[in-house]
């Protein structure tokens, strides 16, 4: 079946959510007055230099208000929307998308695209493969001969009915793990499909929404994304959503004001509330704060401990249980490895550090 790679593809994001992971955290503070910037995905939708690319497409690219149409061989219709609001917030760093149409790239054969997310990157969408994927077109490699653009837009097809049921699998596994949290904040947080919402103390809504159908087909995995509602903290002051994509995951810490610190993964809160720490487990993305705790006091996050790693230090944490509120038990060891050594997260009169060994010393 042709939809079988996607499914492959996508078969680490069911299996992260039901496995709800525990790992790590990078400030990235939200504030009501973001630069300039952040409103990319909001501005008009055809600048003049898209029009006319569009205008010398031959009918393959379309654009409709915040939304990107490209037509692919098999006649299927891929649809890029950007996005500048989630609810009633501006998005936060990295949920904000862009996409603009710059013309034809025939060395690879597909179209080239502004993406931008968390800046805009040259990008090239394939057209003549069954699965489209998103290239950087700064290290395309030349294909044997060029591929003009095609003459005519090939002719329109019916959506394949499978990747429906593709949808309704991964969302059924997401569903099931979320329920319990969601009913339990059930004033705060709610479930439309593809799309979750958090409501503030002042009753704004952050809405947050799936990118795993673009258009007829499934989105690349380059943009791919899907959000989950994991709970709050002790207390309830902090809500934590994990956002699952190309086969990895981060996270987001937010308040009641809605202020959003991103985490590489989700966290783990002491059990008196008044820390929440953060672990790397894997290197996919460079992170060279390992570990990092913050100070919940006031109801904010403030850093209070970080260690960062060192040159091609490759060393990873996996976040085993606290014994108490000031002794988290972890495991370290290099990347990629199985090999991996008991150490403790300590906190007592001078301040936080790690001692070796898994027991509360």
């Amino acid at each position: 079946m042709r939809r079988s790679s996607r499914r492959a593809a996508f078969a680490a994001i069911i299996l992260c959510i039901a496995a709800g992971a525990v790992a790590a955290v990078v400030l990235w503070p939200r504030h009501d007055s973001e630069p300039a910037p952040r409103q990319q995905a909001a501005q008009p939708a055809s600048a003049p230099s898209e029009s006319a690319a569009i205008m010398d497409s031959h009918g393959l690219v379309t654009r409709n208000g915040p939304v990107l149409e490209l037509r692919m061989k098999t006649g299927e219709v891929v649809t890029l929307t950007d996005r500048g609001k989630c609810g009633d917030l501006p998005c936060p760093p990295g949920l904000a998308t862009s996409y603009r149409y710059l013309g034809w790239d025939e060395k690879v054969g597909g179209y080239r695209l502004s993406v931008s997310l968390n800046a805009a990157q040259p990008m090239v969408l394939t057209y003549g493969d069954d699965d489209p994927t998103l290239l950087d077109a700064r290290h395309e490699a030349d294909a044997p001969e060029p591929t003009p653009l095609p003459a005519k837009a090939p002719a329109s097809v019916p959506t394949d009915q499978s990747l429906s049921g593709w949808l309704k699998d991964l969302t059924d596994e997401r569903d099931e793990t979320e329920k319990p949290a969601i009913a339990a904040h059930a004033q705060h947080v709610q479930r439309d499909g593809g799309r979750l919402t958090v409501t503030l103390d002042d009753k704004r809504r952050l809405v947050f929404e799936d990118d795993l159908v673009c258009g007829q087909l499934a989105c690349p995995p380059q943009i791919s994304r899907s959000f989950d509602y994991v709970g709050d903290s002790p207390g309830g002051h902090f809500h934590v959503v994990r956002q699952q994509w190309n086969e990895s995951e981060t996270a987001m810490l937010i308040d009641g004001a809605g202020t959003i610190l991103p985490l590489p993964s989700v966290p783990s809160f002491s059990p008196d509330g008044k820390f929440v720490v953060s672990v790397v487990s894997d290197l996919e993305e460079s992170q060279p704060q390992r570990v990092q705790v913050w100070s919940l006091a006031n109801g904010q996050a403030d850093p209070v401990f970080t260690l960062s790693a060192k040159g091609e230090d490759d060393t990873v944490y996996e976040l085993v249980g606290w014994s108490d509120p000031t002794h988290l038990r972890l495991k370290r060891g290099p990347w990629g490895s199985d090999k991996r050594s008991a150490v403790t997260l300590v906190r007592d009169a001078q301040g936080w550090h790690l001692v070796e060994g898994g027991g509360a010393e």
